[in-house]
């Protein structure tokens, strides 16, 4: 911990799309807002000139390289040892900090996870876990969203167990319902991956079967598990018609006088909406699996994004998450096996 038990979070602001600027001022707006030391990682003259003037606990790491999004995630974690990413990554295992906030190329952030903190006993891949929003005001979590482009149905059994125990132990959900996202419901269907992973989900308690994608709104499920290249088209789709919807809605409301009347009097819930379905909002997704706590942000985070990053990074260190996340791991390996 930092000063007067401040939780100390790393964030790395040479990874995302957005400017360095712009990711420093969601750090600062952390700091403030949640009463963390944010730890920055990046270029020190930067940092320290768009912090002239501020008066809060912060600390710099000096790492003038970036990993870009076109890099090649193994390549730039073993070359590029002076980047924000892998620096900040020996940061948190070092215990100069106690998590770990970026916005940059997701595979690096896996790489340098799994190279400097490990995974917990009983993983084999990490996944990172989203919440979406369903109708019924809850958040459906999809895991894998991105980690891994290629997945064995252990993986996927890993995944549903993570993210049940992440259910369970962090947002309080007693008996979440685990489905596996499939192009139909009946058994039997899907490719290799998605048939055999069904089998081995079977056998784990809250398992309803296989979920098709236009349910993901719906309550029939907490977790949906698939791997990460499904996971995260699925994840860019919803939010490209989130997106749609919205400037649709804005559209129709121009249209005529009794339209543009009917959206003043609907201005709140457009704007609840919004919030709901804005990946800002949300903030970042953990990467669950690593001995550590690793937040993913978009890569295009904007300051209120990376704000809300390292709230979810704030709430996952007072929780405890790695260590809840392996003591159900353990308990859901003794009692079901690895196949």
């Amino acid at each position: 911990m930092g000063e007067e038990g401040r939780i100390r979070i790393v964030l790395d602001t040479l990874g995302g799309d957005n400017p360095p600027a712009e990711l420093i001022r969601g750090g600062l707006a952390a700091a403030r807002a949640f009463g963390v030391e944010v730890v920055f990682a990046g270029k020190r003259e930067l940092i320290e000139r768009e912090l002239q003037g501020q008066h809060f606990p912060y600390s710099i790491i000096e790492a003038p390289e970036a990993v870009t999004m076109e890099d090649s995630p193994a390549e730039a974690v073993r070359k590029k040892k002076e980047s924000s990413l892998v620096q900040g990554m020996i940061a948190l295992k070092e215990g100069q900090a106690e998590a770990f906030v970026s916005p940059g190329n997701t595979g690096a952030v896996m790489a340098a996870a799994l190279l400097q903190l490990g995974r917990l006993p009983g993983i084999d891949r990490p996944g990172i876990a989203v919440p979406i929003p369903k109708v019924d005001g809850g958040s459906l979590l999809l895991i894998d969203s991105g980690a891994n482009v290629d997945c064995s149905p252990l993986n996927l059994k890993q995944f549903a167990i993570m993210g049940q125990v992440y259910m369970q132990e962090i947002l309080g959900l007693p008996r979440p319902k685990i489905g596996l996202l499939n192009i139909g419901a009946e058994r039997g269907k899907g490719n290799e991956l998605a048939r055999k992973a069904f089998e081995l989900l079977e056998g784990l308690e809250g398992f309803v079967g296989n979920v098709e994608s236009n349910r993901l709104f719906c309550d029939e499920v907490d977790v949906l598990v698939c791997d990460g290249f499904v996971g995260n088209i699925l994840l860019k789709g919803v939010e490209g018609a989130a997106a749609a919807i919205i400037a649709l809605l804005k559209g129709a409301s121009r249209e005529r006088l009794r339209a543009r009347l009917g959206a003043l009097l609907l201005a709140p819930q457009f704007r609840l909406l919004r919030e709901r379905l804005d990946a800002a909002h949300h903030g970042g997704a953990p990467l669950l699996g690593v001995n550590g706590v690793v937040i993913v942000a978009h890569g295009h985070s904007d300051a209120l994004a990376i704000k809300n990053a390292i709230k979810v990074a704030k709430s996952a260190v007072e929780n405890r998450l790695p260590e809840r996340i392996a003591q159900g791991i353990s308990r859901h390996m003794e009692s079901l096996g690895s196949p």
